[in-house]
Formats: C-alpha cells, structure tokens, sequence
C-alpha cells in the first residue's frame, strides 16, 4: 500500500543557522496586543483620540501657524501680527519643557493603559497556558524569549510618547529650519527626548514584565504592579510629611524617572527637576529597579531541560 501523507517526512532545514526568535515573538505579540486593544470599534475609537488628540492639536496649531504668517495678506484683522506675539510663540514653539510636558503629563494615563491591558499578560498568560515549555524547549533561549516580551511592551508605550513627540520635532524642524540657530537647537532637543523618553519606555516595559512574570493570570499581575507603584507613592508621601525631608521622595518611581528625564531634556524648572535630591541617587534607584526586574524574570522563566 502507498503512503500519500508526508507529515513524518524529514526536515531538510539548517539545524546550525542561528533563530531568529526575537522578531517572531515581537511580531505576534504585536498583534495580539492590537487585537486585544481593538476588540470594541467604539473604545478603541475613544483610545485613539484620547491617545493621539493632543499630539494633532499641537501639529496643527504649528502648521496653521506657519500657513498664517506666510499668507498674512489673507489673513485681515491683525491676525498675522497676533501670531508673532511672544506668548503665541512660545506657546507653538517646541522646547525642553513642552516635550517634558508631553511625555510625562500627557501621555502617562496611556502608558497605564498599555501596561495595564497588554504588559499585565505577557508571561503571565505563557505561565498559565503552560507555553513556557513550548518555548523553551525549542532552541529559543531565555534572552530572546524575554526580550520578545519585553519589545513588546516597549512598542506599544513608544508609539504614544516618543513616536509622536519626534514627530512634532521633526515638524518644528522643517518649517524652521532656515531660522538661525534653529535648526542646530531643535536637533539638540531631538537628541536629548530619544534618551529621556527611553527611560520613561525601559522602566515602564521591565516593571511591568517582572511583575506578570510572578503571576499565573494577568488580572494579577495589573493588581500587583499597580499596588506596588501606589503603595510606593504613598509611603514616600507620608515620610516626607512626617520628617520633612525630600530625599524620601525617592521611593516613588515615577519621581525618579521624571527627575532623570528632565535633567536629560535640559528641563531646570523646579516642578520638573527637583534640585534638593541629588541626581545621582535618582539614577542609582533606577538601575536597582533595573536589576531587580531582570534578576525577578530570569528566576521566574526557565529553560527546560529535554531527557532523551
């Protein structure tokens, strides 16, 4: 009798050629994470607007702007002249505090929400449907498993901080760039936002993972990582109210990220940069936190080991 099915035959791939996992898992992480947040037509509408509002607001009012003042003709009433008014300008003009603004005041309800419904289930769902032994009992190893999950996460939170405020950047530098000293300040700007908002992306992204990485359900996970943060803040609130003293402020890890991000953006205002904690100790609770969610994760993920 002739066998047809072809199932068991060999494989003739390259068992020596290196796996690319990383690019696989982000990709389908990706798009689960897309599907799951576009799961209702009505919220996700609601998500974009809220998301990307402010961003084509302020996009907006730099092109109408620059249309106004190069067409003032059109334009009766004084309306061009109101337009060069110091406020107006400064107001239309990116700098060091807007982009400060942007990132950290803004957008942090949406860093919440990825973190929240995307972050929370990463490994924790691969913990409760047992698929940690389905990957890593291939040749994927813990490095590409976790940084697959981590590029997740850090995806999803780039395109609703450091995605649109380069854009806004780079808008600023094209219609200004003739101007001098412009162009040379913004692309200064635009250098020192990619670091500082990387740092609100890293630390978002590791405490997140680290806290599904503990849990069998995301559920979990979104309680852990919120308590957390919360319990934080208000231990760090009530120290300083008890002993006066601002250094406790470091308990809060939205403080050292703001601290560490506006001194990198050249931010100096005082709600932004608090100049009575040294920066030094903001930076070396940043790399603690670091370390720990990367010690937590590679605890919590094993490789199998396969008995022949």
């Amino acid at each position: 009798m002739v066998i047809h099915d072809r199932s068991y035959s060999r494989w003739d791939g390259d068992k020596t050629s290196a796996v690319r996992a990383v690019p696989v898992m982000l990709d389908a992480g990706i798009k689960r994470g897309v599907a799951q947040l576009f799961k209702r037509k009505i919220p996700a509408l609601l998500l974009i607007l809220g998301a990307y509002g402010s961003f084509v607001f302020f996009l907006g009012l730099i092109y109408i702007r620059y249309y106004i003042l190069q067409n003032a003709e059109k334009f009766p009433g004084g309306l061009a002249e109101a337009m060069q008014q110091p406020e107006f300008t400064a107001m239309t003009t990116a700098n060091a505090e807007h982009v400060f603004f942007y990132l950290f005041n803004m957008q942090w309800p949406f860093v919440l929400i990825a973190c929240v419904m995307i972050g929370s289930g990463l490994i924790s769902n691969d913990r409760r449907e047992n698929a940690l032994e389905l990957y890593l009992s291939r040749p994927v190893t813990v490095r590409q498993y976790l940084l697959g999950k981590l590029g997740t996460i850090a995806f999803f939170i780039g395109i609703v901080t450091l995605a649109p405020a380069l854009v806004l950047l780079l808008a600023q530098l094209s219609l200004s760039w003739s101007e001098p000293g412009e162009a040379w300040r913004l692309m200064v700007l635009l250098l020192r936002t990619i670091p500082a908002a990387l740092v609100w992306i890293i630390l978002a992204s590791l405490t997140i993972s680290a806290a599904s990485s503990l849990t069998q359900k995301a559920r979990n996970a979104a309680i852990l990582w919120l308590a957390v943060m919360l319990m934080l803040g208000l231990v760090s609130g009530i120290l300083m109210e008890v002993f006066g003293n601002q250094g406790f402020s470091l308990l809060q890890m939205d403080f050292n990220i703001r601290q560490v991000a506006a001194w990198m953006l050249g931010d100096s205002k005082p709600t932004d940069f608090n100049a009575h904690v040294p920066l030094w100790q903001s930076v070396a609770v940043l790399v603690g936190w670091c370390g720990m969610c990367i010690w937590v994760m590679l605890k919590r993920v094993k490789p199998v080991e396969i008995v022949a």
